[in-house]
């Protein structure tokens, strides 16, 4: 898998996964221990105790139930997949089947049912949000959104002693302070960003970018896919400081389309430009 490490404001935020259109999708945020989308069985997959289901596709479900086992072999504490309502009850009949197939126990694995505008504490200070995408099949996207305490800007210099005082009087010093850190499409057309304005706000964009050729504009009209023309187009509108590229079909080559994307794009694109695209063996 391939490992990007974003500067945010947050500090930096690693990435590593790998995806390729109807082969495999994952990637990991191995700092807060989450999976967003499962696509393939992975060594670095298994210590990640949240997952993330966007939709059921087997291009990004397919690792789940290797992740599930190896957990349980390793003794392991079990899991949460968070899933989108319409599959959790196929998703636990996966799960269940493949725990019979291995004779053992069923997994310890928690389905929770998230829907667009469901929040979930991932860990102290970090929440994931989701939302709907515009993929051809129920599908959700997510924002892993990072909370911080401020000072009130009417106690700025104020004295230790004088702050332990008021705080002990019981009044409010501080203000909750949010910041998108990075927001997960996986699959989606460019609708999206009419429906959720505030993605080109978050500091990293994961975006699907998987057709190239200006013959496959209506195919990706069709399923519900970024063509990039899609994201030319959104380019101009783009503050994002990271936009992570994923997906591209299998009608393209990896090396040729990263030089084909960067020429299309332009000198002038914005945000640091990079590819989470491979060639799975």
């Amino acid at each position: 898998m391939r490992t990007l490490r974003l500067a945010t404001s947050w500090g930096e935020l690693r990435l590593a996964g790998g995806s390729r259109a109807g082969e495999a999708s994952i990637l990991l945020l191995p700092q807060l221990r989450l999976a967003l989308d499962a696509g393939r069985p992975a060594r670095a997959l298994v210590p990640m105790q949240h997952v993330v289901v966007s939709h059921g596709h087997m291009d990004h479900v397919l690792g789940l139930p290797a992740w599930a086992s190896q957990r349980q072999l390793q003794g392991m504490p079990g899991g949460t997949v968070f899933v989108p309502p319409s599959l959790a009850a196929p998703l636990a009949e996966l799960l269940a089947v493949c725990a019979r197939l291995e004779g053992g126990a069923p997994y310890d694995v928690e389905l929770k049912t998230v829907a667009p505008g469901n929040a979930v504490m991932v860990r102290p200070g970090f929440e994931l949000r989701f939302f709907a995408t515009s993929h051809w099949v129920e599908t959700l996207g997510c924002a892993v959104v990072w909370q911080r305490q401020r000072l009130l800007p009417a106690f700025f210099g104020l004295p230790p002693d004088e702050l332990r005082r008021r705080r002990e009087a019981g009044e409010a010093l501080t203000e909750t302070v949010e910041t998108i850190l990075l927001a997960y499409l996986a699959d989606t057309g460019p609708e999206v960003f009419e429906q959720e304005p505030w993605l080109v706000d978050a500091e990293a964009l994961v975006l699907e970018c998987t057709f190239l050729r200006p013959s496959d504009r209506a195919r990706a009209q069709r399923f519900g896919h970024m063509h990039i023309a899609d994201v030319a187009a959104l380019a101009p509108t783009l503050r994002n400081r990271h936009l992570v590229l994923t997906h591209l079909s299998r009608r393209h080559r990896v090396a040729p389309a990263a030089r084909a994307i960067r020429k299309q794009l332009g000198a002038e694109f914005q945000p640091a430009l990079h590819f989470l695209n491979l060639e799975w063996d």
